[in-house]
């Protein structure tokens, strides 16, 4: 089978020849601004090594540069972004031509990181604080941003990328409460979804490592849904077979991934396979890897993915 064949059969119940695999590391490209120019160039280099069935590309390029939010009346100034200007302009520049010269077998989703993600990252980590003291006056600007990943999403899948993998972050127990973010991030996280839920390939990625937020995968429209299984406290591959009827992502412990050899990771992924079964599962960390991991540690999970 082809990549592209092995994974739509494992996200549509298929069967498969064999579980597909993928992983993924940052770059570290410099400066970061300008990532966009030298990011497919290494996202090639990286599959022509690894030759994942599913190639995430990273994003380490920063939201387009605002007005500092400082208090809560400051989210007022944020306003809707154009796709195809500044950083997600280069951005995108860099997937079309990744699209464009890599394998059309080889399927390529695009990061999208979620509203929370860059809300916080954009006030300096007092989201929360200001949320909670001017809730109206802080949704202007988070709608803002939602909107801008919404269109930015859809121009990720106009160039031909095959699915986006949106990393929510902030649905744990280290970040909102529950209510805090079924209201209103919950929302706007859809919103982005819904607006590339034809895409074949989205990645719903619940990014944490405790108390996660889990039951919320039945609430958004992927077909993916990828987590920490192994590093977290969230559900464990079996466990989530119970939960989510969709294709699961994971088996694979990103945050010791560099301390293992590769017989532990071969050993661990083979472990993952056979407690989650074969069906409707992708063999993956659940986040990044190190970005100076060993090639033979990446080599051994996908001789993992091939041994199943």
């Amino acid at each position: 089978m082809t990549p592209r064949e092995r994974l739509s059969a494992a996200v549509n119940g298929g069967t498969v020849d064999r579980v597909p695999y993928s992983a993924w590391h940052h770059f570290m490209l410099t400066p970061r601004a300008g990532v966009g120019s030298g990011l497919a160039e290494a996202e090639q280099r990286f599959f022509q090594s690894f030759e994942p069935d599913l190639l995430k590309a990273m994003h380490d390029i920063d939201y387009e540069p605002t007005p500092e939010i400082n208090t809560p009346d400051d989210w007022r100034s944020l306003t809707p972004l154009k796709p195809h200007c500044g950083n997600f302009g280069r951005q995108l520049d860099s997937l079309h031509v990744l699209r464009w010269e890599l394998n059309p077998d080889v399927p390529v989703i695009a990061t999208v990181f979620g509203v929370y993600h860059y809300a916080n990252e954009l006030s300096k980590g007092k989201l929360l604080e200001h949320l909670r003291q001017a809730p109206d006056t802080v949704n202007l600007g988070l709608a803002a941003i939602a909107e801008s990943l919404r269109r930015y999403a859809r121009a990720t899948i106009e160039i031909g990328c095959e699915g986006i993998y949106y990393a929510v972050n902030g649905a744990t127990g280290e970040g909102a409460t529950r209510d805090e973010y079924l209201a209103p991030f919950l929302e706007y996280d859809r919103m982005v979804l819904e607006s590339v839920q034809t895409a074949p390939f989205n990645v719903l990625h619940l990014h944490g490592y405790k108390d996660i937020y889990f039951d919320m995968v039945n609430d958004l429209p992927a077909k993916i849904v990828c987590w920490s299984d192994q590093a977290g406290n969230g559900p464990s591959l079996k466990e989530a077979r119970t939960l989510y009827g969709g294709c699961l992502m994971g088996g694979i412990d990103e945050t010791s991934f560099g301390d293992l050899n590769p017989e532990q990771i071969k050993l661990q992924g083979l472990v993952a396979i056979k407690e989650a079964g074969r069906d409707k599962l992708i063999l993956s960390p659940g986040c990044a890897v190190s970005s100076n991991v060993s090639a033979d540690r990446l080599l051994a999970l996908r001789q993992a993915a091939i041994e199943s």
